[in-house]
């Protein structure tokens, strides 16, 4: 059952409600508004997109895919080629206007007023954000000394109240990595009903990681573990909205309750389709950001830069500086940076763009330094 139109408006009322009464800091999942960089020159590498766009093969479906504006989407296809990739039943995937909507999807059906969410912090904020807006406890554990999520520490946290964990990993702002071990471990330890949410937005990015391995590719025997997936990030497709989590067949059931009806596009199922149908492009840009990846790294030794461990297409490092400071900086460089993710005063989240772009940004980077 797709969300009904009482439950919607409900929904939105409180939505609507919670936005002039919340704290600013609730909605920093959403990134300030922009205006068309080919207008006004800006360099961006403060959202985490790909700055080489989607996969050719995907842009050909989405300018197809156009002809069939006119129709109602059916994710239907789409479903049964990632039941067919990730070896499950369409019952177990529910698709999603990106991962994002998934994770909504997620607060609305396994949290209630005594069963709130465990994150750590920072992460990324929407799970944390939306229950907030729904009124829910939110647990924020910091990350350990390794950046990794303390998930002893969450575990302790949820043992009281507590309807979901969220998982990023890679974990979005800081790109590190938690041992595939440690979750494993922390999922069995679980005492209650709890379901864990992993996002695994930056999964193509992790591969060559001895610690990392997906809860997809590589599933556990648990039936409280739902795996939250995008096309945003190595497909390219950030602008499109699409999304989609594999899990118990129940705990989908419970957020189908939650979803948009038509949530994926006409446009963005063809190229999504597309981009799945295109194992050699899209290893070609795995290959890409590794090569991107190793040469900011590069950049970044020869300057005494601190950075993360990132398995993302992202870094965080040290500015050394406020980093208000540092994005007006940059700002007036014309390079949009990272938003200040506290409690990491100093830090700036950058994500790689083109060769071109990422030169300006390091001879900015001497300009602020000099």
């Amino acid at each position: 059952m797709q969300l009904s139109r009482r439950r919607f408006f409900q929904t939105s009322a409180i939505a609507a409600a919670a936005t002039f009464a919340a704290p600013e800091e609730l909605f920093g999942a959403f990134e300030p508004q922009r205006s068309n960089p080919k207008m006004d020159g800006v360099i961006l590498l403060n959202s985490n997109e790909n700055a080489y766009g989607p996969l050719p093969s995907m842009l050909t479906a989405m300018k197809d895919a156009t002809a069939q504006a006119h129709r109602y989407p059916n994710g239907q296809a789409l479903i049964a080629r990632l039941a067919e990739m990730h070896k499950v039943r369409p019952e177990n995937i529910v698709l999603g206007c990106g991962s994002g909507e998934i994770l909504r999807m997620c607060v609305e059906a396994f949290t209630g007023p005594e069963a709130g969410v465990v994150i750590a912090s920072p992460t990324y904020e929407a799970v944390g954000r939306h229950a907030r807006l729904r009124g829910r406890r939110v647990a924020a554990v910091p990350l350990n000394q390794r950046y990794e999520h303390d998930l002893d520490k969450m575990a302790e946290a949820a043992a009281t109240q507590t309807g979901l964990v969220f998982i990023c990993n890679p974990n979005n702002p800081t790109a590190s990595l938690t041992p595939r071990k440690a979750i494993e471990n922390f999922i069995a330890g679980l005492k209650d009903r709890q379901t864990v949410l992993v996002d695994e937005a930056y999964h193509e990015f992790a591969l060559g990681s001895p610690d990392y391995a997906s809860f997809l590719e590589k599933p556990i025997n648990s039936d409280r573990v739902v795996v939250a997936r995008t096309f945003s990030k190595i497909y390219g497709s950030a602008g499109i909205r699409v999304g989609y989590a594999v899990g118990p067949v129940e705990a989908i059931r419970r957020m189908r309750e939650f979803a948009l009806p038509y949530g994926a596009s006409v446009i963005a199922v063809a190229a999504a389709l597309a981009g799945l149908n295109d194992p050699a492009a899209l290893n070609a840009a795995i290959k890409r950001n590794e090569a991107d990846r190793a040469e900011f790294l590069r950049q970044a030794r020869q300057r005494s830069v601190a950075v993360i461990p990132s398995w993302g297409n992202f870094a965080m490092v040290d500015t050394g500086r406020p980093i208000r400071e540092a994005i007006d900086y940059f700002a007036r460089q014309k390079i949009a940076i990272g938003r200040p993710f506290p409690p990491y005063e100093t830090h700036a989240r950058i994500s790689f763009g083109r060769p071109d772009e990422m030169q300006a940004f390091w001879k900015a980077w001497d300009g602020m330094k000099g």
